[in-house]
């Protein structure tokens, strides 16, 4: 009898300790596993995309290509910061977030299979970011209508696109697409108002792209703008040279010139006019980011010859400057975030894609509070999104939606580019699209 208890008293003990360790074990795991606190993932509603290690979404962006080294930094920006939410914030409602991008070309044909293949092949949860008119153009149909029944009831989420023509944003033709950059009429509202006031009585020419996209913006502007308008030429996007366009306004001699265009193209404007000592007062897009042209306008001289170049530039902008807030508690912690998690260097474009990953982030978070991350789910939590601040966006500038309003960012700050890179604000507060 004694001999037996001793090997079941030593085995009794064997497991109290095990059984400690193993109880420490799981409440060092708890700290990190972003669950509900007891060590086990949120339970949640889902149907496509979700399972319960990942929440898997996908991006529609031109990856080669004229356009390609253009907005080459969102890609790597977007997933330096999916890394970091990961690693730092233990994922999304227990789950890591699984991003990844896929070349349609800048074409809406390819835009459309790319749709396709992350729908039914990869069986995402949602799009991000899907960049650009034409692509957008091409796939926002499908994306809304998969089966092409006209039950828009079988959609995906097409979330904060990255284009700014305003019919992506009427819900009831759309119903699962959500417009993130401010609408292109309203920017060129908002600077022909900031030019009838501030250089009345100048004459003004215009360029623009023969696409929604320019036209968006030229309507805006020539709607409002109170000076004559003395020329007007359009190009293609798939135009080689524009200069035959240029020499047009350039003859016609306006004190202003309107460029709404891609940023290789209003680079040429640049180029054209150095070579042809014609210095207009230059007012652009806001698509124009302002390192992004300056990289290109600099070329081979570099970055800070491009902002000398581009001096005087009056613009828009709704997010925080990467050079004049170097020191804002946001920019330092991105810039953190892109050095430890491979990130590219810090521009505008760099912010920018912040900006919509941290939307996406809010989005997640809303439908894993809600139990339900069905593609419906994640849908109805981006139309809940009310009064929300990316850290990245300048102050009085949030993001409010619902069922009937798809249009994320609705405030612009007209600005002059310095010659040192700061995007100098000319007004005190955000102006409202619209207002």
């Amino acid at each position: 009898m004694g001999k037996l208890f001793k090997p079941l008293l030593l085995l009794s003990a064997l497991l109290i300790v095990a059984l400690t360790v193993g109880i420490a074990c799981n409440d060092d795991d708890d700290d990190d596993d972003g669950g509900d606190g007891d060590g086990t993932v949120p339970e949640v509603t889902t149907d496509f995309g979700v399972s319960d290690t990942e929440i898997t979404i996908g991006q529609s962006i031109a990856l080669s290509g004229s356009l390609a080294a253009v907005y080459q930094p969102i890609v790597p920006t977007l997933d330096a910061y999916f890394d970091y939410v990961n690693a730092e914030l233990g994922g999304v409602c227990g789950r890591n977030i699984s991003y990844s991008a896929k070349d349609d070309e800048y074409s809406p044909a390819v835009a459309r299979e790319v749709a396709q293949e992350f729908i039914d092949q990869d069986e995402i949860v949602a799009f991000i970011g899907n960049l650009g008119t034409p692509p957008n153009s091409g796939s926002a149909g499908y994306i809304n209508d998969p089966n092409g029944d006209e039950d828009t009831s079988d959609g995906v989420p097409d979330l904060f696109i990255a284009t700014g023509v305003s019919t992506f944003a009427d819900a009831d033709a759309l119903p699962w697409t959500i417009l993130f950059n401010p609408d292109y009429t309203s920017e060129g509202t908002i600077l022909a108002n900031y030019l009838n006031e501030n250089n009345p009585g100048e004459t003004v020419a215009t360029i623009y792209q023969n696409d929604d996209f320019g036209k968006s913006g030229r309507d805006g502007f020539v709607a409002a703008i109170s000076a004559d308008v003395v020329a007007e030429e359009t190009y293609e996007s798939t135009a080689t040279d524009i200069n035959s366009q240029l020499a047009n306004l350039r003859n016609a001699d306006p004190d202003i010139l309107y460029v709404y265009a891609t940023p290789g193209f209003t680079a040429r404007v640049y180029a054209y006019m150095a070579l042809n000592e014609w210095a207009p007062q230059i007012v652009m897009s806001y698509v124009n980011t302002a390192s992004t042209l300056a990289s290109i306008v600099g070329g081979d001289d570099g970055v800070e010859a491009g902002f000398q170049a581009i001096a005087g530039t009056i613009s828009n902008n709704y997010l925080l400057d990467p050079v004049a807030d170097a020191a804002d508690p946001a920019i330092v912690e991105h810039t953190r975030i892109m050095a430890e998690y491979g990130g590219p260097g810090v521009g505008n474009l760099t912010v920018y894609a912040q900006a919509i990953g941290e939307t996406v982030v809010e989005t997640f978070e809303i439908a894993c509070d809600n139990g339900d991350m069905t593609r419906a789910g994640v849908m109805a939590a981006a139309e809940s999104i009310e009064g929300f601040h990316p850290t990245v966006m300048l102050a009085g500038i949030d993001i409010t939606l619902s069922d009937t309003d798809h249009a994320a960012i609705q405030s612009l700050i007209p600005i002059e580019i310095q010659a040192d890179g700061v995007l100098k604000p000319l007004v005190d507060e955000p102006i409202e699209a619209g207002g």
